[in-house]
């Protein structure tokens, strides 16, 4: 959806001023079952074919390396609505991962649209997906049909994000949909991504039902070759505006 290295260019938060104060009960809590794996491969090759020999003089043949890496988190993410200013959402984060031996909270800013800003630099891949289906106009009007479509773009000179969601059906009261995103970094420290998604979303009460998405990276220099892909899926488990329902309903 929207990659963590672009979020911190998207939405400044609200003027406020800062307090100690103990932190508000939240207008909203939502808790989902979530769970992202992502996996790394650097391959390091040499350009032209040929590196010079460490002994004896001449050219031999390169020994490439490479280096792969997998991270798995499962475990349950709560969004705590905290405030709403000028349509713009602040939400606090809580991520609870086995294998982790204490939670991990931040805040957030959602725009009506769904852009995003995050208060740390390391967000999960499970909030940078989850968390712009909260937009308090995102998929909001009621003339909504099957097949139609919306974009949630963003350029700057660092990047460019093109973001497609289509309507793919309904279930009741949950709309289906399907998003495609491509994102494009000037940095040649970046990769660029390309990304399908499958969503439950719930328009009547704006908030996301469940969720599969496929991500994946790749940067290509001289020498290197790097991928990733990551996979995430969250679903429902529960929420303070619908108390009585199913997981995914």
């Amino acid at each position: 959806m929207i990659a963590a290295l672009a979020l911190a260019l998207i939405v400044a938060p609200p003027n406020a001023a800062p307090t100690a104060a103990p932190q508000p009960t939240p207008l909203r809590e939502v808790v989902y079952k979530v769970s992202a794996l992502r996996k790394e491969s650097l391959a390091i090759g040499t350009y032209g074919g040929h590196v010079a020999a460490s002994s004896g003089g001449g050219y031999g043949e390169p020994n490439p390396t490479s280096k792969n890496n997998a991270v798995l988190l499962e475990g349950t993410l709560t969004v705590d609505v905290i405030g709403i200013q000028d349509d713009v959402i602040k939400v606090r984060i809580t991520e609870e991962f086995k294998d982790r031996p204490t939670p991990n909270s931040y805040d957030a800013y959602i725009a009506p649209n769904g852009l995003v800003r995050f208060d740390t630099q390391d967000p999960s891949p499970i909030a940078r997906y989850l968390l712009p289906l909260f937009g308090s106009k995102f998929a909001a009007s009621s003339t909504l049909a099957n097949g139609d479509s919306w974009h949630v773009n963003l350029k700057t000179d660092a990047v460019d994000l093109q973001n497609t969601f289509t309507i793919a059906g309904q279930d009741g009261a949950l709309l289906l949909l399907n998003e495609t995103e491509t994102i494009r970094l000037s940095s040649a420290q970046g990769m660029n991504y390309n990304v399908r998604g499958k969503l439950k979303y719930k328009p009547s009460l704006l908030v996301p039902i469940a969720g599969d998405i496929d991500e994946r990276g790749n940067r290509n220099t001289m020498d290197t070759s790097d991928e990733a892909t990551t996979t995430v899926h969250f679903e429902r488990l529960s929420d303070t505006l619908d108390p009585v329902q199913p997981s995914t309903k």
